[in-house]
């Protein structure tokens, strides 16, 4: 990330905004904050909601899965017969980047927005809007105590 400045007559404060974007250039706090929210969300929320929070509400099981679901895992949830799609989400975050993922090998299945037959797609990653401006307040906070910082 660069950032240019061109200010003619203030050498002064044309150093003090190098100094500035200098300071920047280690985002980490704010990706580490972004991914852990966000897989906290998708984790918590989406799958407490059964895709509601995003705006995918999952299709219900089928009645015949539904039956044997019940009495091999009782008051189980949708995608948690096991419990291992929710605990499988993950996260990694660098200075200028992060991601979010789930680890679950059969995550892709329901996630895919391919053409199906048998199994209902059940969206579990997906940002709304209320997540892009969690993502962009948690930047514009790290931005702002950076900027004070090097008042």
């Amino acid at each position: 990330m660069q950032l240019t400045w061109t200010i003619e007559g203030d050498k002064q404060l044309s150093r003090r905004l190098r100094g500035i974007q200098a300071g920047i250039r280690d985002w980490t706090p704010a990706f580490k904050q972004s991914a852990e929210k966000l897989k906290t969300f998708f984790q918590g929320e989406v799958f407490d909601s059964r895709g509601k929070a995003i705006g995918e509400p999952w299709a219900p099981l089928n009645t015949k899965y539904a039956a044997q679901k019940a009495k091999r895992y009782s008051g189980k949830g949708i995608l948690e017969a096991t419990g291992k799609m929710r605990k499988s989400f993950t996260k990694l975050h660098k200075a200028n980047m992060a991601a979010v993922w789930n680890t679950a090998a059969y995550f892709k299945y329901h996630q895919s927005n391919r053409p199906r037959r048998k199994l209902p797609r059940r969206v579990m990653m997906k940002l709304g809007n209320e997540q892009k401006e969690m993502v962009v307040k948690i930047f514009h906070t790290h931005f702002r105590k950076k900027l004070k910082a090097k008042a």
